[in-house]
């Protein structure tokens, strides 16, 4: 079984296909842009496995996930709290993005 990883993105590199991401805990990581299909931009919200970048996902995926973490692991875990944190940083880009367009 393999299992992919939540991340935003911090930036992209499109002449090297490569991205950087975070997981939620605050550090930037260098993947491999591996979907052609979809264009990716700074704070979309994507599924990495094995360091490379397998899907996008909505906002709305990953609260799902985080609804069945709470309801799983407890309101507190480490883990929802990691998803917690992508939200919040997904949205401060948004944010960013929002002024830096008007």
């Amino acid at each position: 079984m393999c299992i992919g990883a939540p991340a935003v993105v911090l930036d992209v590199n499109y002449e090297k296909a490569t991205a950087s991401v975070d997981y939620g805990d605050g550090v930037s990581r260098t993947v491999i842009i591996g979907i052609l299909d979809q264009e990716l931009k700074r704070g979309d919200l994507v599924i990495v496995h094995a360091g490379v970048i397998v899907s996008k996902i909505t906002v709305e995926d990953l609260l799902e996930q985080l609804k069945f973490f709470k309801e799983t692991l407890g309101e507190n875990a480490p883990l929802t709290e990691i998803y917690e944190k992508l939200l919040e940083k997904h949205r401060r880009i948004a944010k960013e993005t929002t002024l830096h367009s008007s």
